[in-house]
């Protein structure tokens, strides 16, 4: 390891909050009526699977990145697949966080637009959100992983937010258990995809992670605290709304913050909704990081200059998308790239890189028995 990298490395505990804010987004505000919409009450089931899933996944994808402990996946593509092949693959990844970037702010911005400003344009709020995003990445990974660290410890406290829906609970609602059949309760864990993106994150910052193996068991941590976030959202969300309310809600946790009210202050969802921009700007940092610097990697130009760029695009293109039956289709698109990219294809990967480490086994005693 170079001594440049070994300046930008950080502690592997600092990964629990990292997983943590790469999967809760833009996501956990309305996955709830998407769920619901195909499981039924039986929708936490599903969260729930979907979250071990997850783990099941994130535990093959640290397998195959500790055969490679100082390499990201750019690098590992092109060591693997040669070097046509691993660029054309690469940029798939790199045009893959361009879209996470765009759909993650955009659906931000409308938040903003429906439940704060109505009148903002849009062309604003993306070009502050942008600015933002820039002056984090220039900072490198340790300012990136701070921000991670700092911001879930400041939103951290939102989750306890649910005992104030909790109180007006019908517990009615989640009965009779596992009433759903097998193939729409696969659909329901499959409906999760686009909520639990973030994670492959991992591939492109566990080479700064000091102690390795440790890797494994802090990422766990993370991930089991984002499955017991949506969970317990999810199960909050059943019990408090009846089936036609969640049906049409499309942001059903902070609607149930509506019911929070101090005599200093009776919009609560005002200050939920202020305050996810603490949750989003990391998912929005790390996208941009590892999007620049595999743009770097493969055009040889200065990570700064491809920054600029790679933000403008972004900010332009959330000017383009203005209504919110296009905001879902965009959604749902890049829910069903990002089952392949982010669920499939570390699977294959896995297969695929023990194959190369079989054959150059292969060769290796091929070449001393010459």
């Amino acid at each position: 390891m170079s001594k440049t990298q070994q300046t930008y490395m950080y502690s592997s505990f600092l990964l629990m909050f990292i997983i943590h804010d790469a999967l809760v987004g833009v996501g956990l505000p309305g996955y709830q009526r998407i769920v619901f919409g195909i499981v039924g009450h039986d929708a936490w089931i599903a969260v729930l699977i979907a979250g071990i899933v997850t783990q099941l996944v994130v535990w093959l994808m640290i397998r195959t990145l500790a055969k490679f402990p100082n390499k990201d996946l750019y690098e590992i593509h092109l060591l693997v697949y040669g070097k046509s092949l691993g660029n054309v693959l690469n940029l798939i990844y790199i045009v893959y966080f361009l879209f996470a970037t765009i759909i993650v702010m955009r659906n931000y911005i409308e938040m903003i637009q429906v439940w704060l400003f109505p009148n903002a344009p849009q062309w604003v709020l993306s070009l502050l959100i942008t600015s933002i995003v820039f002056y984090g990445v220039n900072g490198g990974i340790r300012t990136i992983v701070g921000a991670c660290f700092v911001f879930v410890t400041l939103t951290v406290w939102l989750i306890f937010l649910l005992y104030f829906p909790l109180r007006y609970a019908d517990w009615t609602g989640v009965l009779p258990l596992l009433e759903t059949d097998l193939k729409h309760l696969s659909k329901g864990v499959l409906s999760m995809s686009f909520t639990m993106t973030g994670f492959e994150i991992l591939y492109f910052i566990y080479a700064y992670a000091r102690d390795k193996s440790k890797v494994q068991r802090y990422t766990q941590i993370g991930l089991m605290s984002v499955t017991l976030v949506y969970t317990s959202v999810m199960f909050v969300s059943i019990v408090f709304f009846s089936g036609g309310e969640l049906l049409k809600t499309d942001w059903a946790t902070f609607t149930m913050l509506k019911i929070i009210k101090f005599p200093f202050l009776e919009r609560f969802e005002y200050i939920g909704v202020s305050l996810w921009l603490l949750v989003i700007v990391p998912n929005l940092l790390m996208y941009s990081w590892a999007a620049t610097k595999g743009l770097k990697r493969t055009f040889l130009w200065k990570q700064k200059y491809w920054l600029y760029l790679f933000m403008g695009v972004a900010c332009i293109a959330c000017s383009f998308i203005d209504s919110r039956i296009q905001i879902n289709q965009i959604n749902d698109l890049f829910a069903m790239w990002a089952v392949y990219i982010v669920y499939v294809y570390p699977v294959f990967l896995f297969g695929i890189v023990h194959i190369y480490f079989w054959r150059q086994k292969n060769k290796s005693q091929a070449e001393v028995n010459e």
